[in-house]
């Protein structure tokens, strides 16, 4: 009986051919593998790139939704932190964290801390020992002669002697927050959030503190004007020399702003 190839003259080259069609028909399987293959990276892409957006929520979670849509968010970025001496309450756009009374070491130690502290008025107690006598004092904080500032919180009368309040606040928007001596304007790009004195301890004084900006229009704090001491606050005049005169002025009360961005 015969046999028709059709078209193939031997077995070995019919069989050759059947090679090359399944190859032919395997170029789909392998187009369809790598296409897969190229959508599950591109998912997960898609979900690497939902999780650091998520993780980015998070990080962001001060979210509010506006009075008139639903839908419509307003992200809050902010997060500086400062503290405003002599004051009460916080610029417009800064939060209280807490608000307080200053304090510090006794003005004539040599010892203690050499900052100041913004003490809350609430404080929470640990283990304590009232019959073991401590190493390291901490005091109120008064104003001492002070200069330059707007006396419309005490009524005209001085300030001398009286107390002073603190308050910390977080801006609502900014990140990053500076103290700037000498200036009771920020630089350009950056938001005054209040400009006062320049102030620290007396020079022949022993202890020592660090400049802080007390605000221009300070406060008094209402728990009593009795001379009591403790760390206290004087203006910061310049001493020409090494200190470039102009543009300092001696005798002239320096000045200070608090910058955020």
């Amino acid at each position: 009986m015969a046999i028709v190839w059709s078209g193939f003259s031997t077995l070995a080259e019919l069989f050759q051919w059947r090679r090359y069609i399944k190859l032919l028909l395997a170029v789909p399987v392998l187009v369809v593998l790598a296409v897969g293959s190229y959508k599950m990276g591109l998912q997960k892409g898609s979900m690497t790139e939902n999780a650091f957006h998520s993780s980015e929520s998070r990080v962001r979670r001060d979210v509010i939704q506006t009075p008139n849509s639903s839908s419509q968010i307003i992200i809050k970025t902010g997060g500086a932190t400062y503290t405003r001496w002599g004051r009460t309450e916080c610029p417009s756009g800064s939060d209280a964290v807490y608000s307080g009374i200053a304090g510090g070491s006794w003005y004539d130690h040599t010892g203690g801390g050499s900052n100041h502290l913004c003490l809350p008025t609430d404080p929470l107690w640990g283990r304590y020992n009232e019959t073991n006598e401590k190493g390291s004092k901490l005091y109120g904080a008064e104003y001492q002669t002070p200069s330059g500032i707007d006396l419309k919180h005490f009524g005209g009368r001085s300030a001398h002697d009286h107390n002073m309040p603190c308050v910390v606040c977080r801006s609502q928007t900014k990140i990053s927050v500076i103290m700037i001596p000498a200036r009771n304007l920020c630089y350009d790009d950056w938001t005054l959030e209040y400009a006062g004195y320049l102030m620290a301890g007396h020079f022949v004084h022993k202890g020592r503190y660090q400049y802080v900006c007390v605000d221009e229009s300070p406060e008094a704090d209402p728990a009593g004007y009795r001379n009591e001491d403790g760390a206290l606050f004087y203006n910061v005049e310049g001493v020409c020399g090494s200190l470039p005169c102009p543009p300092y002025v001696p005798r002239r009360e320096i000045t200070c702003a608090v910058c955020t961005k």
